[in-house]
């Protein structure tokens, strides 16, 4: 479900005030997709601005060099101006613009025309002027290379191409996931072959372990509790686990993996408490769909990989709830 890439280039082309964005908590796809996307634009001539609510997670900062990511609220005021004064806004890597927390309601009432590039279920096309949006690709980053080689595979730079090699990477859980096709291998030999570095890039992202974070991690350890003849596993970080150590959500990177990675297990459920709200990601493996039981808790995301953010609970009422819903997907 998309449109043409030519309507969306056209539309691009004729906008000059742009803004880009993504969802809370930023995984590398979103960091890659909002990165790539706005190098792109400057080869075009075009310039940019990168806002997110979150702050980029301190695995992804390498990517943006220069600090040209925007955090809202670090200067809430200016961020408004840019928002109500542009004349288009980018929505990458996710479609529900409550995912973008603090820019949604000026996302919504600003007068610029709105392009969605996602690959998540759950659009509503109504909500954007344009929109490429494909389930079947396994990251965003992946639309994005498509995209920007139909316009002119000269914009694939070394530091585009390593962009889209970071979501595409990080995305399909380092080529561990359903989607990772043969398709996958051969795009990421494309961008390697201009000049993405797979063995820095993984070492800037995934070797960066600090012992507070070990120490996080074996907190997460110590919560599990195994449910449905061990078919299902619940993990918990608490904003007292955070405080403990002087970390926060960024730090919680790859923890869903560690649930399903158990042997014989089928649902991983990991509840994270916010200091406004609890984060919860689901995981699946096969035809267990995990995005029909996030829509039920106000999210979404893929069958085996999906998520959501729920107020005005704790963690052993909504760990109950969601186990006794459980009871139809296990």
């Amino acid at each position: 479900m998309q449109n043409n890439f030519r309507d969306v280039r056209k539309l691009v082309d004729e906008s000059s005030r742009i803004i880009l964005t993504t969802h809370v908590v930023p995984d590398g796809d979103a960091i890659g997709s909002v990165m790539a996307f706005s190098e792109y634009l400057r080869l075009k001539g075009k310039d940019p601005v990168i806002i997110n609510h979150s702050e980029t997670p301190f695995n992804f900062k390498f990517m943006d060099p220069g600090n040209s990511i925007k955090v809202f609220y670090e200067n809430k005021e200016e961020s408004i101006s840019l928002l109500e004064n542009a004349d288009l806004i980018v929505i990458l890597d996710t479609n529900d613009l409550k995912r973008t927390k603090s820019l949604e309601k000026y996302i919504e009432s600003s007068k610029a025309k709105k392009l969605c590039i996602d690959h998540h279920t759950g659009l509503d096309p109504g909500k954007f002027t344009l929109y490429i949006s494909n389930t079947e690709y396994p990251s965003n980053c992946s639309i994005l290379y498509d995209y920007i080689k139909d316009d002119d595979e000269k914009y694939l730079t070394q530091n585009i191409s390593s962009s889209l090699y970071v979501g595409i990477m990080t995305d399909t859980g380092s080529f561990r996931f359903p989607r990772t096709t043969s398709d996958v291998f051969r795009v990421c030999a494309d961008l390697i072959d201009k000049g993405a570095d797979p063995v820095a890039l993984y070492e800037n992202i995934f070797a960066t372990t600090s012992k507070e974070n070990l120490k996080l991690m074996a907190m997460f350890i110590e919560s599990f509790e195994f449910y449905y003849d061990n078919k299902v596993v619940t993990g918990v970080v608490t904003q007292n686990d955070f405080r403990s150590l002087g970390l926060d959500i960024q730090h919680i990177e790859g923890f869903t993996s560690l649930l399903m990675n158990i042997e014989g297990i089928k649902i991983g459920i990991v509840l994270v408490e916010l200091k406004d709200n609890i984060k919860i990601s689901f995981r699946s493996k096969g035809d267990i769909d995990m995005s029909r039981l996030a829509k039920e808790y106000g999210g979404g995301g893929h069958k085996n990989a999906a998520g959501s953010n729920v107020k005005e609970t704790t963690i052993p009422e909504l760990k109950d709830k969601i186990l006794k819903d459980l009871k139809n997907y296990i």
